[in-house]
């Protein structure tokens, strides 16, 4: 898989130290039910992807993926086509605690856009615990045309693009940008960020929230111009931007999910539970799909810098 496609997925937070139902007394341990945790996604056209399965942690300990992994489970995950006939069934194994992997003669497979993948998990080690989890992959799409792949930083002609509408399931379309600075120097840092943050190896690659149809515009060719937001950018030269296409799963969580500070890596902040939307049976976490189109631009520093 793609270095890059590997941080994207490393930043999409699942929450994961501990959830409770919405309401639930943060200090009333009494109430704590230790859940299973799925991390998987699926890329269009990018290998079958590795599943990692763990379980929730107290909300007095830190989340450690190590020390929460789940051995022996029996993994599959099994291929739709768009009329709902079963294609095909990957089979996994374990290849480290609590990461699963495709049998080997499947790991090339490629995922195929406009395919619905189902997860199915089972625990003998609980009972033979059963979860499950679908999700159907977004189409593919490509640049049209570059508008601008070069511009000056927070000038009114944003870095802009058009390229081809996928197809959504009659829905909207949703995105997610994220960025990559190829040169990633302290100098080439952009004053928002300059004073932002402290960690210039957070900010060689952010996200961006997530955007609709409000925030493009829709062509008379059906095709869709798509404009990057300065914010989205932390360093001036040349950067990779990545938007991806996200399936309803992606969607669901990131919008249900509110924004977190404090705590450190892996917990909550007192008082703040979070209602996420899950779309997993038998578990939490997060089993998405989306297609992804990289565009490299150039941020030029302001002459009044």
């Amino acid at each position: 898989m793609n270095p890059y496609r590997v941080f994207f997925i490393s930043v999409l937070p699942i929450g994961i130290a501990s959830v409770l139902p919405a309401g639930c007394d943060l200090y009333n341990q009494d109430d704590y039910v230790e859940q299973y945790v799925v991390s998987s996604y699926l890329i269009a056209n990018e290998p079958m992807p590795e599943v990692r399965l763990s379980t929730t942690a107290p909300f007095d300990e830190t989340y450690y993926f190590e020390e929460r992994a789940v051995e022996a489970a029996n993994i599959q995950i099994h291929q739709y086509d768009e009329y709902g006939n079963r294609e095909r069934t990957f089979r996994y194994f374990q290849a480290n605690r609590g990461i699963y992997k495709p049998e080997l003669h499947a790991q090339k497979e490629l995922v195929l856009p406009r395919r619905t993948y189902k997860l199915e998990i089972t625990l003998p080690r609980d009972n033979n615990h059963r979860i499950t989890a679908e999700t159907s992959v977004p189409d593919t799409f490509s640049v049209r045309e570059v508008i601008r792949d070069k511009s000056y930083y927070q000038s009114s002609e944003q870095l802009e693009f058009r390229i081809t509408r996928n197809r959504s399931n009659n829905r909207q379309i949703y995105f997610i940008y994220a960025t990559e600075a190829l040169d990633p120097d302290e100098e080439n840092l952009t004053p928002f960020w300059r004073d932002a943050s402290n960690d210039i190896d957070e900010l060689t690659r952010i996200r961006t929230n997530i955007v609709n149809e409000e925030n493009f515009d829709v062509n008379s060719d059906g095709t869709i111009t798509l404009r990057m937001p300065w914010i989205g950018i932390a360093f001036y030269g040349w950067n990779i931007i990545s938007t991806f296409s996200i399936d309803d799963n992606t969607y669901d969580f990131y919008r249900s999910q509110s924004s977190q500070t404090g705590g450190g890596p892996g917990t909550l902040p007192p008082g703040e539970i979070q209602n996420i939307i899950y779309n997993i049976d038998g578990g939490i976490g997060l089993f998405g799909s989306m297609s992804v189109l990289d565009i490299e631009v150039e941020v030029l520093r302001p002459p009044n810098l």
